[in-house]
This record gives C-alpha cells, structure tokens and sequence, in this order.
C-alpha cells in the first residue's frame, strides 16, 4: 500500500463530516433564504417591488456566494485539499479554497450580469 493510500485512509472523519454538514446546512439556508424572503415579500408590497427591480442584487448574489461555497467545499470533500497555481502564484493551505471561492462567485456573478 503507498504512503498516500494510506495517509486518505487515516483523514480524520470529523473532517469529513464537517464537509457534509456544511453542505446540508447551506442548502438549509438557501431553502430559508428562499422561503423567508418569498413569505416576506408576499406581506409586504413595497419589498416585493424592490426585488422585482433588483432582483439580481437581492436573490442572485446571495444565492450566487451560496452556491460557490457549496461548490468548493463539495470539491474539497471529493478531491482532498485545493491547491493550485495561477499567474506566477502558488495557492496552497487555507489561500486554495478562498482563492477557488472567489473565482467561482465571480464567475457566477458574470453569468448573471450577462444574463440580465
């Protein structure tokens, strides 16, 4: 058995709990972002045409930084630690993940601006 074989096998399982905890709890969340500011915004008529009108500033972006943490955290999870390197940097530890974070809301956001 090789030394990576068995150092994935000794990965602490809290780690890996703790990777699926966040994933069910975000989608938690995003189901009451959802239901929440639905329900609000069908009591109150003023909050329901200002998300109309601003409906990516409002509903997008939080769902677009959800949706970027559960894409990180999920490929983590999968894949083991994030590292890379990009124009001349080496991401590595903690820097990885935040780093992936950040382009993945951008790219998102981008989408989103495209599209309205």
């Amino acid at each position: 058995m090789s030394d990576q074989t068995a150092s994935n096998k000794g990965e602490p399982t809290i780690r890996r709990v703790a990777h699926w905890l966040v994933l069910v709890v975000g989608i938690i969340f995003g189901g009451t972002f959802f239901v929440g500011g639905a329900f609000s915004m069908m009591q109150d008529p003023a909050l329901y045409r200002i998300a109309l009108e601003h409906f990516p500033a409002a509903i997008g972006l939080p769902a677009a930084a959800l949706a970027a943490m559960c894409i990180v955290v999920f490929l983590e999870s999968s894949s083991g630690p994030i590292e890379f390197e990009g124009f001349g940097f080496h991401f590595k530890g903690a820097s990885g993940p935040i780093i992936l974070w950040v382009v993945v809301f951008l790219a998102i956001t981008a989408a989103i601006k495209v599209l309205y």
